[in-house]
């Protein structure tokens, strides 16, 4: 894959990227992992992280391209509330019923499966941290496919060109600060490294996360991540600086 990072092309998302973005999400759960590890129901899981920035928000979709192929994408909002309403109202029930049918209807046959909804039932709420929507109103979902993330080069430059393309996007929309949460293995804080080195960003809240303790054994925080959108031209030297070895 090394030979192909020239290659590497980030642009707009297309409708007919769609399938493939949500495959992409179904696969990256957990790096590792299959995502039937966690939950057995993939299409629940695109349908939560995936639909609503496609369906809603399409100008704010961008994926990376090797050989023609989609191998990562960037999925932004720029208004959480907004989105917040989206998934109450549209969204989620239509979750909620495909979930129940699929209790009731016993078509759920792993443990896993039930572990996981009960961790959402009674830990989700305490274990994800969350920061004012009001001083940043945005928030960018990233995910690589996971052929890729074995090796650091490709996940690096592809990552990076996603992280610059979704946050021109965000700046130049007026959006003054995202945030996001982000999942890491005790003593790997490599993802931090990442978003501090190249955007600034900050660490405003960490807790335990048990969920994916439970799946690998080892201990796993969750981290929120925010970063300030300030577009000043140092920070844009600064960006390009770090973006021209790649």
């Amino acid at each position: 894959m090394s030979e192909r990072l020239a290659d590497v092309r980030v642009r707009p998302a297309r409708p007919e990227d769609r399938e493939q973005i949500r495959a992409i999400c179904q696969r990256s759960v957990l790096r590792g992992y299959p995502t039937e590890r966690v939950f057995e129901d993939v299409e629940i899981v695109s349908r939560l992280f995936a639909d609503y920035y496609l369906d809603y928000e399409p100008e704010s979709c961008f994926v990376a391209e090797v050989d023609g192929r989609v191998v990562g994408y960037a999925l932004a909002c720029k208004d959480t509330r907004r989105y917040l309403r989206a998934v109450i109202s549209r969204i989620l029930p239509r979750v909620l019923g495909r979930i129940v049918r699929g209790v009731v209807l016993r078509r759920y046959r792993q443990p896993e499966t039930y572990r996981t909804l009960w961790w959402v039932l009674t830990r989700a709420w305490r274990e994800i941290p969350s920061v004012s929507v009001r001083a940043y109103p945005g928030h960018v979902h990233v995910n690589v496919d996971p052929a890729f993330t074995e090796e650091k080069l490709a996940l690096l430059k592809i990552g990076m060109r996603l992280g610059h393309a979704v946050i021109t996007h965000l700046r130049e929309a007026g959006v003054r600060g995202i945030q996001g949460a982000i999942a890491e293995e005790e003593g790997d804080e490599r993802l931090t490294q990442f978003y501090q080195r190249f955007y600034g960003a900050r660490i405003v809240a960490i807790r335990r996360f048990s969920l994916w303790e439970r799946v690998t054994g080892t201990r796993w925080y969750a981290k929120l991540v925010v970063i300030d959108l300030q577009p000043s031209e140092a920070a844009e030297a600064s960006c390009a600086t770090h973006r021209s070895p790649l």
